[in-house]
């Protein structure tokens, strides 16, 4: 006698199939969200945008209409009710000429004004998005800008797997209905263990479709997420969040438009390059984007972005724009510094392969050369290897490149020879001028030589559009304030310090040894902490950043300094970020740092931690004196105020009065300005800036000079 197949129960298999149904609906489903998500997000945009409009309006008096003095009747409108930009705004030229003792004209003029005002203030809007109080729109817009971004992840793996599993599904759903009533009663033995097996099949299918680490989960998952995942997820990803709004609501303001200085021809040829970003892994800014396509299409350039606005991200992209045509070579060469942040940046943001070079490293110099992709080096390990002379690669990324602006120095001659086998090059520097101009014209000599008559003829002018025209095709420079209208307030405070009779004492004692070190550390050299002005200063700058939810970065150029800055703060420190420390090992010190609590202070000597660090986590910066260039303090304050940096950044500089912190402050003041001029503006004065020496008639040495001569006249009188 056969086994008798048990019929399976027949709730079961109903509720099998309805799930089997609407794991298959919700996989054929996911690729086909982008379109509503897409209307959602357009609409929250909107909303978003608007109210913000509106709010700025609403906070314009109408006394405002006055300021251009068009006559018009400012009174006659207040009477009426009329107090703010934002109640006019509303109404149409003949609603406005309705009102008493409006004429028809004088209707005109303010419809024309208003129209102005709200103009310019939709091109002035901040799109910032506050995590921290957010309003309605607020939230709205978060909401659908997650749900866009994370339905959009799964959305490659969604249509792999309705692919390889729709047809499976189907077939098995329809044994399964064969599972009870009339059809099971006169299957075959056969056919009744066919369907069995198909409901069995069916069962483990759709469990291992629908796991929680499956894509169906985590379609369910996003769309019941709560606002407070939301808004966690935008503070740790808000590049991503801004990159998106840009590129599905190119409708609203939600960028400037970029000054390069290049020809309305140029700008077309690279806006129409095409590039393809297959290997990346990152969203791109739209001016980001622009950047690549100019690095491409240019093949040989200097990427002059302020500090902040993603140059590392370019350049990934440019080599990976590269590999999508076929090209399978790039080098970077960095300051041993940031070696690994480049090696951890390529990994995050892309799917190119890296290879570290160190020294002369024959293996990895060879392993890089047999398979491909990025090699990262230093510019001292350049010195010390040696490439095949008929060998050749795709494109040189130099960051930091005013590092090779001597073209004395022997890492600028090794990096001669490696721009000669290349025939695409990116230089990359925020501070393409430190001091003087000359370094500036040597770097472009470099790039493109055929353009450095026509730029040596104008580089003493005085005018902008000249200069701009002439380097345009290889200097391409955008500032934060234009391109990322949602980065909150940089809020710069001098902090002024009352020296006490002890500091004074030491301080005099250091000027008159001329001891340029023991100058520059005026009130930092007190031996009890209590008696430093400064030092009490930092203190209530730290304890106040704590309370308001802050962390802190820390800056010297002295190690003495920064031990003292443990000393006076203890286990609320990190340890300190020196020149001695392991790129490796600031990094970790940085991940620490991001991990700790509120108040956590980062130390740091200012050239260590000042460049290649992202340390978006702090939003207030203190120097604990004046540094020597401008271009070092820009450095390091772009740690922290940079794309991505949610909280309004402040930066607080600690200063002596009467003292050389005076002194070097109107110094810097003028470098800072000659720096604005020439770097952002592409024009060049007609006086070089000195480079700090250390010889007699240098300007720290005649700065100290005076400081000596002041004092001997202060104590005399």
């Amino acid at each position: 006698m056969s086994e008798k197949i048990e019929k399976p129960d027949k709730a079961y298999i109903k509720a099998l199939i309805k799930r089997a149904q609407d794991t298959d609906l919700i996989l054929r489903t996911i690729p086909d969200s982008l379109r509503g998500d897409t209307a959602n997000l357009r609409k929250a945009a909107d909303n978003f945008y608007n109210r913000r409009v509106m709010a700025e309006l609403e906070k314009m008096d109408v006394d405002i209409l006055a300021q251009g003095k068009q006559g018009i009747r400012v009174a006659t409108l207040r009477s009426a009710g009329y107090n703010n930009i934002k109640e006019l705004s509303s109404l149409s030229v003949l609603e406005i000429e309705r009102i008493d003792g409006i004429g028809e004209q004088s209707a005109k003029r303010i419809a024309d004004t208003v129209r102005q005002i709200l103009e310019n203030t939709k091109a002035k809007l901040s799109l910032r998005i506050n995590p921290d109080s957010p309003r309605k729109e607020d939230e709205l817009l978060v909401r659908a800008l997650y749900t866009l971004i994370r339905h959009k992840e799964l959305i490659p793996e969604a249509q792999d797997i309705y692919k390889a599993q729709h047809k499976p599904l189907r077939t098995e759903v329809s044994l399964a209905e064969k599972a009870s009533g009339l059809s099971w009663l006169f299957a075959s033995k056969s056919s009744k263990e066919q369907i069995a097996s198909a409901c069995g099949s069916l069962q483990s299918r759709v469990e291992e479709i629908c796991g929680n680490g499956g894509v169906v989960a985590a379609f369910q998952r996003i769309n019941s997420a709560d606002i407070t995942e939301c808004l966690a997820d935008f503070r740790e990803n808000s590049p991503l969040y801004y990159a998106t709004l840009e590129e599905y609501c190119k409708h609203l303001n939600t960028k400037e438009q970029e000054s390069t200085g290049l020809s309305e021809q140029l700008t077309r040829e690279i806006e129409s390059h095409p590039i393809d970003l297959k290997y990346m892994k990152a969203t791109l800014r739209s001016y980001q984007t622009f950047g690549v396509k100019y690095a491409v299409h240019q093949k040989r350039t200097l990427l002059g972005d302020e500090m902040g606005l993603g140059k590392t991200i370019q350049a990934i992209a440019a080599m990976a724009a590269l590999k999508a045509e076929g090209k399978h070579h790039f080098m970077v060469v960095c300051p041993a510094s940031v070696l690994i942040n480049w090696q951890r940046e390529i990994e995050k943001h892309s799917t190119l392969s890296v290879t570290k070079v160190h020294g002369g490293d024959e293996i990895s110099l060879r392993h890089w050369r047999e398979n491909g992709d990025v090699a990262v080096t230093t510019y001292e390990s350049i010195s010390r290897f040696e490439l095949p002379e008929k060998f050749t690669f795709d494109m040189l990324v130099v960051d930091e490149a005013h590092y090779v602006k001597n073209p004395e120095a022997q890492r600028t001659q090794a990096m001669q020879k490696l721009l000669k086998k290349t025939d695409g090059v990116l230089y990359m520097s925020g501070t393409p001028l430190v001091n003087r101009v000359d370094e500036m014209c040597f770097l472009i000599s470099c790039l493109q030589p055929q353009l450095m008559e026509r730029v040596e003829a104008v580089k003493n002018v005085s005018t902008a559009e000249q200069f701009r025209q002439e380097i345009a095709p290889v200097y391409l420079r955008r500032v934060r304030k234009d391109v990322l209208k949602e980065l909150p307030d940089l809020i710069e405070k001098a902090q002024w310090c009352e020296l006490g009779a002890a500091e004074k004492q030491v301080y005099s004692e250091a000027v008159m040894s001329s001891n340029l070190m023991a100058i520059r550390q005026v009130s930092w050299q007190m031996p009890n902490l209590k008696d430093s002005s400064k030092a009490q200063r930092l203190l209530q700058i730290c304890d106040s950043a704590k309370e308001e939810g802050r962390k802190i970065i820390v800056f010297s150029f002295f190690r003495n300094t920064l031990n003292k800055v443990v000393e006076l703060l203890g286990d609320r420190c990190t340890p300190i970020i020196s020149g001695d420390i392991s790129p490796d090992k600031r990094q970790e010190i940085v991940d620490e740092f991001n991990r700790a609590p509120e108040g956590a202070v980062l130390v740091s000597q200012v050239q260590a931690g000042g460049t290649g660090l992202n340390i978006q986590a702090a939003s207030v910066v203190v120097f604990c004196e004046p540094q020597l260039t401008p271009a070092i303090e820009n450095q390091a304050v772009s740690r922290a105020y940079r794309m991505g940096q949610q909280k309004d950044v402040l930066v607080y500089r600690l200063l002596a009065a009467d003292t050389i912190d005076e002194r070097m402050l109107e110094i810097l003041s003028g470098k800072q300005k000659e720096f604005v001029s020439f770097a952002d503006e592409s024009v060049i004065g007609e006086e070089h800036m000195e480079l700090e020496e250390s010889g007699e008639g240098s300007w720290i040495t005649r700065m100290v000079e005076e400081e000596q001569k002041r004092l001997s006249a202060k104590a005399s009188s």
